[in-house]
């Protein structure tokens, strides 16, 4: 073998090696940048967005003020700057649909609100938010038995962000799934 295909070979084995370690850093930053997304059971949502009994025998005095509406942060997982489902999504989406189409929550209408980070312009981050609720939606209608009279959708950008958290941070998107008071 003359030392040119020798030095061919030699470089070209090196510029794959370079190319292998760059692929692997680039995966594992990505994997450092956004942690999985965490799934929550359906059992749990259920328990989450069951309306509270009524108590069956007891004397009311004074009016009692409504209980806070039952609802539940979803990690639900989107493209960036997209209203497009990822596959991490579609996990926690199979979760949410069984746990609508139960029985415990057969009679109850949601309200699916989307929110996002402040990262960007107000009203794109607005116009964003409301296509991921609606995307969230239309997964539901498409894949689970589920009454489109039974699902509302809004979106609320960046301005119901989550306490414990910074305004840009991931935390911040994500789908918010609460329980409607019965219609009267």
């Amino acid at each position: 073998m003359s030392k040119t295909r020798r030095a061919r070979l030699s470089a070209a084995a090196c510029a794959g090696r370079l190319l292998s370690l760059l692929v692997l850093i680039g995966i594992n930053s990505v994997a450092l940048a956004e942690p999985p997304a965490s799934v929550v059971d359906s059992q749990s949502i259920v328990r989450s967005l069951k309306p509270p009994s009524a108590p069956t025998r007891s004397i009311v005095v004074a009016a009692r003020t409504p209980p806070p509406p039952s609802k539940i942060d979803l990690d639900i997982r989107f493209a960036n700057d997209s209203d497009r489902l990822t596959s991490a999504a579609h996990e926690q989406l199979a979760e949410l649909g069984a746990a609508l189409s139960s029985p415990d929550l057969a009679q109850t209408k949601f309200l699916i609100a989307g929110h996002t980070s402040a990262t960007g312009a107000a009203d794109h981050n607005q116009r964003l938010s409301e296509s991921r609720a609606k995307a969230v939606r239309s997964y539901l209608l498409e894949h689970y038995k589920i009454a489109p009279d039974r699902l509302e959708t809004t979106g609320y950008g960046s301005k119901h962000p989550l306490p414990d958290f910074p305004p840009d941070a991931l935390q911040q998107r994500r789908v918010e799934v609460s329980a409607l008071p019965p219609s009267s």
